[in-house]
Formats: structure tokens, sequence, C-alpha cells
């Protein structure tokens, strides 16, 4: 049994059976290969179209919460949350470069940015070239997620992600709303019913969907609680382990 949360062009190796192997899957050795993306079967599949009947997939599950927290608080000061791994300096430019012209266009409002990576001291030098460093706070990426992700009315997907995030899963099951660019692992991501998206290239594009937030909440928080009913239809903890079982059995007696 494999299971495979990424896209891949090329495969170096892969983990089956907790045994390291190289070059290629044997069918002999993996009986199915279960995904939790759309476009991760279909990347399989075309990586390893003689194996694309053994794809199984299966939607992660999570419990929803009952409210949702986005610009739910009586606080004016709204919270961002952005999560992404700080190992390229250029993946934050634009975001950044779209928070400083929210500042001053006058909205009030604090940003975590939870990750870490090889460039940290260059996003600090970002920031503080942006003076930004009173509005941005970066912190490693700390558990439990929940708590993390609750206290956030913005949760912001900065880049594509070439592997399934659950990050951006638990955001949308507390009710915060998304803010994220399309591309990649990107099946929670539905324009404008559980996510607003961007261009990451377009530093106008980001600022104008944040903007979007903010200035419309009613609109946020519908979409916070789109998301939060996607998940209920499509994610659901027992949904997830009975269809892992039912598969286990299927690969047992290939």
């Amino acid at each position: 049994m494999l299971t495979v949360n990424s896209l891949h062009k090329r495969w170096k190796h892969f983990v089956c059976q907790r045994r390291m192997y190289r070059l290629s899957i044997s069918p002999s050795h993996c009986a199915k290969i279960i995904v939790p993306a759309k476009s991760v079967a279909a990347n399989i599949a075309e990586v390893y179209p003689h194996l694309a009947e053994r794809i199984e997939h299966i939607n992660i599950g999570t419990f929803v919460e009952q409210d949702y927290v986005c610009f739910s608080r009586s606080s004016p000061l709204a919270s961002l949350v952005a999560a992404h791994p700080i190992d390229n300096v250029g993946d934050f430019e634009n975001l950044f470069n779209a928070v400083r012209h929210l500042i001053v266009e006058g909205y009030e409002f604090m940003m975590v940015v939870m990750g870490s990576g090889r460039a940290g001291r260059q996003l600090w030098k970002l920031l503080t070239a942006l003076d930004l460093l009173q509005t941005v706070t970066i912190v490693p990426r700390l558990k439990p997620w929940r708590s993390v992700l609750a206290a956030g009315d913005i949760f912001i997907q900065p880049q594509p992600r070439t592997a399934f995030n659950p990050l951006l899963l638990e955001a949308m099951s507390v009710g915060a709303v998304v803010a994220a660019s399309k591309g990649g692992v990107d099946d929670l991501i539905i324009e404008d019913r559980t996510a607003v998206v961007f261009d990451p290239n377009d530093e106008l594009s980001i600022f104008s969907a944040l903007q979007r937030l903010f200035d419309r909440r009613e609109f946020a928080r519908q979409i916070a609680r789109n998301a939060q009913q996607y998940l209920r239809e499509n994610h659901t903890v027992s949904k997830m382990i009975s269809a892992t079982l039912q598969t286990y059995s299927e690969a047992s007696i290939i």
C-alpha cells in the first residue's frame, strides 16, 4: 500500500510499507495507491498510467466546528494567518507589498506568518524594509494547529502548493475565510465558493482579494460557512476511515 499526497514530475524514490524503493513502483508490492485529492490522482495516473486502476482517492477527514471564526469577534482589529514554507523570500514579496498597501489605505489588522525555512533572515529583512515589523509576526508551525488557525479571521495561502495542505483544510474547518492562489493541489479552493482567489505574482490581485474580504464582511462570512459545509459533505472522518478500511480490505485480496 502506498500513500501519495503531492504532485511529481519525476519519481526518485517513494515509501511503500515503510521501506525505501527507487526508480519505479512495483505492481507486485503496491496493490493500491491512496491519494487525498483528484489533482494528485490525475498526476499519478499520468506518471504511471499502467497503475491508474489502483489509485484510490480518499478525502482526508476533519471535524468541522459548528460556528465560524471569520469576523465573529467584537474586536475591530482583524487577524490574518498565512502559512507557507519560508524557503524563498520571493514567495512573500507580493503578499507583503499588498499588506503594506492595505495599511496605507487605512485598514487595521495584525498578521501571523506560520512557517520556517532557510530564508527566515531574508524575510525579516523584507519586513524591516517595508516597515511591517509592527504588523507581521513570524512564528514556527505551532501545535495544536487548530487553536492558532482559529485565532485568524482570514487564512492566506500565498503560493500554490504541490502537496496537500492540511493547514488549509483545518483553517476551513474552524471557519476562517480563505484567500489563496490556484494551482498545484488546489482541490479545496473553489473560487467564490470556498475561497477567494488571487494571482500570487500580482500584488494588486492579492490586495484586491484581501480588500474585498475586509470591505464585504458578510460575503467573507458566507465563504467561510460555504467551506465548512463543503467539508461536512466531502471530508468527514467517518467516510475517510470507512474508505481506508475498504481499500485495505481490497488490497489484501489482490
